[in-house]
């Protein structure tokens, strides 16, 4: 049976899609890890080293319960609704962490970033399946799962770079410039 030219070039779009938005997640994922460094050396915070591990958890904690939350409301209302709900509210939180000042706030902040990051990949895997057969999953995802280690490294150097001396000198900037790119 011949392949309908439609069909085909809607699930390479679905791929397209797909692929960017979750590569899209790491661009607000990676800046606590990139800023922390300056977050720690700023006096205005007064932030430990031990509090930044209980920011890590919280968000953390927070991804991995997303993933039973997310999971199901992503097979009710579909991928497109979740998954733009959860980038909206990463970017979202992402821009008003780089204005936070006091440890509850980056500890409230990070537990909801986390749940929003939580969004992304058992609604995108559902949407992903949908558009390609069983026979041809094992390539097709193998290639789909680059999107992580590109996302991942394009946005820790980037939030680093926006941060530094070269730039704004200002750990704020590796939470603001990669949320509104």
């Amino acid at each position: 049976m011949p392949k309908d030219p439609r069909y085909e070039r809607w699930r390479w779009r679905v791929f397209a899609a797909t692929w960017i938005a979750y590569a899209g997640f790491y661009l607000t994922r990676k800046s606590l890890a990139v800023a922390k460094v300056g977050m720690v050396g700023d006096p205005s915070l007064n932030l430990s080293n031990e509090m930044l591990g209980y920011i890590d958890g919280a968000y953390l904690a927070t991804y991995m319960l997303g993933q039973f939350i997310w999971g199901p409301i992503g097979d009710r209302l579909g991928a497109r609704k979740v998954v733009t709900f959860g980038l909206v509210g990463a970017v979202v939180t992402t821009i008003v962490t780089g204005n936070a000042t006091t440890f509850p706030a980056f500890l409230g902040l990070n537990a909801l970033h986390g749940l929003f990051q939580a969004s992304g990949w058992a609604p995108l895997n559902k949407a992903m399946s949908s558009w390609f057969s069983r026979r041809e999953r094992g390539w097709i995802m193998g290639w789909w799962c680059t999107n992580y280690a590109v996302g991942g490294l394009i946005a820790s150097p980037f939030a680093g770079i926006m941060a530094g001396p070269s730039f704004f000198s200002d750990w704020r900037f590796a939470f603001w410039v990669p949320a509104l790119s």
